[in-house]
Formats: structure tokens, C-alpha cells, sequence
């Protein structure tokens, strides 16, 4: 439907149901269609801004629109583009969480750094509801392409666990330079330089997921003065901001593709502080940025290995949210 379509979980509301394409009567689903004065509504919301119960989801491709709602997490993406100074096509995703907050979510259960499968699959069997590619840690921690006296791996944690602490000195303009963004139980998030902290001081403060990529951007409202050193050239990007804990801005910029050409950090990091951001992180780009909504991949890639315009394949992403409502949740 060119309008959009929502599909809703709401036991307290009656639904319109209709037969998808190729579907048989057995697997129809339900959906109700948007009135046309107000095609991008929400449904009623509490004084919070969340559901009383239940789960919303809102998919218009189209016009890039995607949002859901449940009564812990809502999430509103919008698709933007501009022409100036580049052609550019960029996500951005506004989160706001009463409990839920960002984590990884794994190809293969408590596994962070094995094999690696698409972000579509990954994302869709662990029912995720947002989820952006992360720091490719794992591109290190195996040691896939680079030797390991050129290479570090960065201080990491998953899951509170202490998976590497070794990492690049601080102030290094390469990327990545293993700066660190560090997340807490109460949603709050902190960015450091690749030394500032040792992996048993993160562990101490309580951390629960260190990722090492960076740069860092912005850190307490100012940008991060090094950032002009990595804007060499125009990628795909993805980075994760913080307006305050709970509220959160991700954005995903497409390039290497006749409509988009990519960004540099320092027009992302603009992005994010005139959202509102307080902290911004860089996490890896190229092939490997990618952003999807219920488990599928919304934005295109560009690059000498995603001709399609998916993603590189990699074993965790960073996600938050969890529904039933995602196709293949839990296979």
C-alpha cells in the first residue's frame, strides 16, 4: 500500500485483516491501514509517550518512515537526503527507552566474535527492533586482514566481560583509533580516548559493553578537535548519539552510490549536535554500516562487494528493543 501500512498488537483493538501477496489464508497477517489525513500517526499514547500495552509498528518505505511503540521503547526513523555540498541519503533514528538500552545481539548465542552471517538474518532471528552495525570487532579479533604487530584489537567488553584490553595510544588519526564508547545498566553512555581508561576501570564503573572504533565526536556538547584530521574522504557512515540517558540519536548515511555519495565525520557530528546530542561515537563504516527495523536492513551500501547494496556480514550487532513481531524471531 503506497501509504504505508501499520501492523499492530493491541489485544483492546479490533483489526482489518487482509491477505498479503502470495500469501495462503493460513499465513495472512493482520494490518490496518493509516487514514490519509494523517498517514504518519501514532497511535494514543500515554502521559509517558509510550503504549498502555501492546506493541505499534509503522513501515512506509516509500517515503522513509518507520515507527514503533511498545509500553518501554518507541523509535521514529526518518529517511532525509540533500544535494549540497554532495548528493546524500541518510537514517536517522530517534529512540526514546523507559528501561530498554543498547546491547548486542549475536549470531550465535553468547558468541560475540565467531561466524558471521547477514544483518538481516542475525538481527531477525534475535527479534530485534533497531539495530546499527557496531565497532567490527571482530574483523580484529580475528585478525582477518591485518598482521597483528599492526594491528590492535582494542579494550572491549560484552556483557561486562573483559574480552581484549589492548588498544593503540591515544591522540592516533587512523582509523580506526580505537577510542571507546562505553555503556551502562541505566541507559547512561561515555566516550573516551583509546587510553584514558584500562578495560578493569570500565569493568569497575559498572560498564556493560565497550566498543573500540571511534573517533569519538562529541563528548559534553564540544566537538572532538581531531575530527577534520579523519575527513579525508566521504563513506558510508554510521554513528550513536546521546541526548541524555534513555534518548538517543543513531544516524546511517549511504555512499559510494550515484545518489550518495557519503559523509564525513565532521557532517555527521553536526547532525547529531543539532539533534541535541551531548555524545556521539563513530562506529565502523564502508560495507559494513548498515541500520535495519524489525529485522530488515533499510538503507543500501555501496562498494565493490555489495552490488545488491547489503551489508558485510558480521557475527553481533548493536540493537535495542525485542518483538515477537519480527519475521524469524527465535529461528
Amino acid at each position: 500500500m503506497k501509504d504505508g501500512r501499520i501492523r499492530k498488537a493491541l489485544a483492546a483493538l479490533m483489526m482489518a485483516t487482509f491477505l498479503l501477496p502470495g500469501a495462503s489464508e493460513a499465513e495472512t497477517e493482520e494490518w490496518v491501514v493509516l487514514q490519509d489525513e494523517n498517514p504518519a500517526g501514532w497511535p494514543a499514547l500515554n502521559e509517558a509517550g509510550y503504549l498502555d500495552e501492546g506493541e505499534f509498528v509503522y513501515e512506509d518505505p516509500e517515503n522513509g518512515i518507520w515507527r514503533y511503540c511498545s509500553e518501554t521503547l518507541k523509535v521514529e526513523i526518518l529517511r532525509k537526503t540533500e544535494s549540497k555540498p554532495v548528493k546524500l541519503i541518510w537514517y536517522e533514528a530517534e529512540v526514546w527507552s523507559r528501561e530498554e538500552i543498547f546491547g548486542f545481539v549475536t549470531n550465535e548465542p553468547g558468541k560475540h566474535f565467531s561466524k558471521a552471517d547477514w544483518p538481516t538474518k542475525v538481527c531477525s532471528k534475535n527479534g530485534a527492533v533497531l539495530a546499527i552495525n557496531g565497532d567490527y570487532a571482530s574483523n580484529r579479533w580475528n585478525n582477518m586482514h591485518y598482521p597483528k604487530e599492526r594491528y590492535k584489537v582494542g579494550i572491549l567488553l560484552r556483557g561486562g566481560e573483559i574480552m581484549s584490553s589492548e588498544t593503540k595510544k591515544s591522540g592516533n588519526t587512523s582509523f580506526p583509533n580505537l577510542d571507546t564508547l562505553a555503556i551502562y545498566p541505566d541507559g547512561n553512555m561515555e566516550v573516551y580516548e583509546s587510553r584514558d581508561l584500562t578495560a578493569e576501570e570500565y569493568q569497575a564503573k559498572g560498564a556493560i559493553d565497550v566498543l573500540a572504533f571511534g573517533p569519538w565526536m562529541i563528548r559534553e556538547g564540544e566537538f572532538n578537535p581531531h575530527l577534520p584530521k579523519f575527513d579525508s574522504y566521504r563513506a558510508p557512515r554510521t554513528a550513536l548519539g546521546m541526548i541524555e540517558p534513555g534518548h538517543y540519536i543513531a544516524i546511517m548515511a549511504e555512499g559510494r552510490l550515484k545518489n550518495s555519495a557519503g559523509s564525513n565525520l565532521t557532517h555527521i557530528a553536526e547532525k547529531l549536535r543539532d539533534r541535541g546530542c551531548s555524545l556521539a561515537f563513530n562506529m565502523d563504516g564502508g560495507e559494513t554500516a548498515c541500520m535495519l527495523f524489525m529485522g530488515k536492513q533499510i538503507n543500501r551500501v555501496g562498494g565493490a562487494s555489495s552490488k545488491k547494496g547489503y551489508a558485510r556480514k558480521e557475527p553481533e550487532f548493536l540493537a535495542i528493543g525485542t518483538s515477537a513481531l519480527v519475521e524469524g524471531y527465535g529461528n
